[in-house]
């Protein structure tokens, strides 16, 4: 087995952050997962399969089978001698709450092993290069892996466990279970620098997102800012940092700046400032971000609006301090989310829509990094479609992620070469009301097939670009 892991995105950073799956895909979640908890519990290893079961208990959405499957685990779990007094407690609440005894426990025996009659390993390898993780990780705990396989076991781990995490709605208990299997996950490949980190990661947003705090709304900082931060103020932002005020000027004078300048390149000059003011937070470092926003350390900013009656009664954006392309990438894009907020209060912009007119905000090299990624997403058939980007509600599933940005932004860049961005500004609006294709052909005179087959010609470099 080769001894380089697949890259581990913990997660991607957007505002507002909701990634839900696709139903088939969610189905499809579910069953592998239950097909890797029986694998556990065949092999007498009850504790894998709670962890398994557990990390991804948001896809079940009350599955009755999933919830079957995690009463035998919590069982199989309990019945087992070198189960702590701790975690005896804590299996038999959460058995009770799925409606079995926590004194006789349902289903509790465990299987005996099968007979090993075939080595698990290659089929854990083959599971392992073609992405299905969860199977893949069964498979591996089967045969009790070691060397460079114990390391793709704990790479499987520690991202079933990042999924589980990022996923909009992680409870406490999914969190807590996401955050041990992760803790064990890294013992399996101490030497391995690079899992370790993303791990650590992943560990310090499954801890937060373990012990929210009481009362948190879905989307609000789980730590609030400490009352004795600095703070500066302009018309429409205030500051709040440690450290350097020079520097905090410096950035609340950007911020009025990109703001008036993103109102005017997509809808025209600002009515006025913000009331209320836009919370801007400068976490000095990465630690003290992940810590109190619940978001991985490995990101760079976030952007959260609260909107009530048609108006934002909250703005808020937090940034770290450390990101050497703070000003230029990280604050634009997390700005124009606030911008877009307020310009469409009742009902979003499509998802593509809002990515792309983020990413083009920044630096004309931060877009091409999508722009060029793209042809690699199409060949490896993680790419999109104008229907198929038209025809969604929301974000795609994590693993598709890529490709979801990669288009939208490259979409967005072309349809404002076409017209440009009140253009395009303009098309959005009328997609509320008369429906995007229709909106297409009022602001563009195509359809969407039509739009695709000349965005995929200049895209992807296989025909000369050419205004349709």
């Amino acid at each position: 087995m080769p001894r380089l892991l697949p890259p581990l995105a913990v997660v991607v950073c957007v505002s507002p952050s909701l990634i839900a799956a696709d139903p088939v895909e969610r189905e499809l979640a579910v069953q592998a997962v239950l097909a890797a908890a029986d694998e556990h519990l065949a092999a007498g290893k009850p504790a894998e399969a709670v962890a398994a079961l557990e990390a991804r208990l948001a896809d079940a959405d009350g599955h009755r089978a999933y919830l079957a499957a995690l009463r035998k685990a919590y069982a199989a779990a309990l019945a087992q001698p070198d189960t702590d007094a701790a975690r005896a407690e804590q299996l038999k609440r959460k058995l009770a709450l799925l409606g079995g005894s926590p004194t006789v426990p349902v289903s509790a025996t465990v299987p005996a092993a099968p007979a090993a009659d075939a080595d698990p390993l290659p089929e854990a390898r083959a599971l392992f290069k073609q992405g299905k993780y969860a199977e893949a990780a069964a498979k591996f705990a089967a045969a009790s892996a070691a060397g460079d396989d114990a390391a793709a076991w704990a790479y499987c781990r520690v991202k079933l466990a990042a999924d589980a995490v990022n996923r909009p709605g992680c409870e406490p208990a999914a969190a807590s279970a996401a955050a041990e299997d992760v803790a064990e996950a890294l013992k399996l490949a101490p030497s391995n620098t690079k899992l370790q980190q993303v791990g650590q990661q992943v560990l310090a947003v499954a801890r937060v997102k373990a012990q929210p705090s009481p009362g948190r709304q879905p989307g609000e900082p789980t730590v609030q800012v400490p009352a004795d931060w600095s703070v500066v103020e302009t018309a429409s932002f205030r500051v709040r940092f440690q450290g350097d005020r020079a520097a905090a000027e410096a950035l609340a004078a950007a911020a009025e700046a990109k703001r008036a300048a993103i109102f005017g390149r997509w809808f025209g000059p600002p009515a006025g400032a913000w009331a209320p003011r836009c919370e801007v937070v400068l976490h000095p470092s990465a630690e003290c971000y992940a810590r109190m926003t619940g978001k991985p350390a490995a990101g760079t900013g976030h952007a959260t609006v609260k909107l009530a009656d048609g108006r934002a009664s909250e703005r808020r954006i937090d940034l770290r301090a450390d990101d050497p392309s703070l000003a230029e990438v990280a604050l634009p894009r997390e700005l124009t989310h606030v911008v877009v907020a307020d310009l469409f209060p009742y009902t979003p912009p499509p998802k593509w829509a809002e990515v792309g007119m983020a990413v083009l905000s920044g630096p004309a090299d931060e877009v091409s990094r999508y722009t060029r990624k793209l042809p690699e997403c199409t060949a490896a058939g993680a790419g999109f479609t104008v229907p198929a980007l038209m025809g969604m509600a929301d974000f795609p599933p994590a693993e598709k992620i890529t490709g979801f940005y990669c288009g939208s932004v490259s979409l967005v860049e072309y349809l404002v070469k076409l017209k440009g961005e009140k253009a395009f500004a303009v098309f959005l609006r009328n997609g509320q009301r008369y429906g995007a294709a229709s909106a297409l052909q009022r602001e563009y005179g195509l359809d969407p097939a039509a739009l695709d087959a000349a965005w995929q010609r200049a895209a992807l470099g296989t025909a000369r670009a050419q205004v349709p």
